[in-house]
């Protein structure tokens, strides 16, 4: 997370599209976790501290992906509109803030997990992507990233995005797929593997499959986008490649799983109606798989951007 004790650069800036008094500021909690109490259990993954945490840490991930930076898209440094959408805990939001002083960012999520002190030109709000969108005015860039766990219908939030695009501004989108992939057959019959598949069995039984990712680009370029380009990139589960960049990103990779495997106990536990005592039993053994550099597996992360039309 950012530096917050600069009061000269950071202010409370953390606004909501609801009442200050409404239950939005609540948690539920749940299973030893916290949750959202805005749209209660339309996101289905924790907000407490373990989880923000995780969420920066990806953060940090998604930074060695891009090689440093927080976007691809071509966007001017005269950018004045700026939309995180599912921000989590606005690290990402913030960064911009600072690159692009200039600009005005707004992050929305569902959960107020956002520090409280914030750059002057940056503020959240709470609310759902999925609904229609109000805001009063047009942005020049929205960026997306990491939302395979969130909406049964992507496409409607890229057409909301479409409509909220100002002439000439890009949509950015940054996602993961689930199950795992693997080049040989050393992920195959493990429990590593059991558990991605696991994970993406229990996202579709919620109406919510973690392999959208692949249709992104097809949905921007009927929507509307126009000049949509795609990178996909390789990221390891632990260390196994050969290469200091690869090895770097397996190890950056391999720390947000396993911290993203006590978040995804909800699921065995909820949605696939697992005992919790073998779920746990469970979750120890994919931690060891997880270290097992035998294991080639690796995770496809879509990367792409388009711009709308100036007409």
């Amino acid at each position: 997370m950012q530096d917050t004790s600069d009061a000269d650069s950071f202010t409370s800036n953390l606004s909501s599209t609801h009442s200050a008094t409404s239950s939005v500021y609540d948690f539920v909690e749940e299973h030893g976790r916290t949750y959202h109490k805005y749209k209660q259990g339309k996101y289905i993954l924790p907000n407490d501290i373990e989880e923000q945490n995780r969420l920066d840490l990806q953060h940090q991930m998604a930074l060695k992906v891009l090689e440093g930076r927080l976007h691809l898209a071509p966007i001017q440094n005269t950018v004045k509109n700026a939309l995180d959408v599912a921000t989590g805990t606005g690290i990402w939001a913030i960064e911009f803030a600072q690159q692009y002083p200039y600009a005005s960012v707004t992050g929305t999520d569902l959960s107020p997990i956002q520090p409280e002190f914030i750059p002057d030109n940056c503020k959240f709000e709470v609310d759902d992507a999925e609904d229609e969108w109000v805001f009063s005015k047009q942005f020049d860039y929205i960026h997306i990233r990491f939302v395979m766990t969130c909406f049964p219908n992507p496409k409607v939030v890229i057409e909301h995005a479409f409509k909220s695009c100002a002439p000439g501004g890009y949509l950015e989108m940054m996602d993961g797929v689930f199950p795992l992939h693997c080049h040989d057959d050393s992920l195959e019959d493990t429990v590593l593997e059991s558990w991605s598949k696991g994970c993406h069995e229990a996202g579709t039984k919620m109406g919510r499959p973690w392999d959208n990712a692949p249709n992104y680009k097809r949905w921007m370029e009927e929507v509307g986008f126009e000049d949509v380009k795609e990178r996909i990139f390789e990221v390891p589960t632990n260390p196994w490649p050969r290469g200091r960049r690869a090895k770097e990103l397996g190890m950056w990779f391999n720390a947000d799983l396993q911290e993203a495997l006590s978040a995804s106990r909800v699921l065995y536990i909820k949605v696939l109606e697992w005992a919790p005592e073998k779920t746990d039993a469970f979750l120890q053994e994919v931690k060891s798989d997880l270290m097992k550099r035998e294991i080639h597996a690796y995770m496809l992360i879509h990367v792409l951007y388009g711009r709308k039309p100036l007409q």
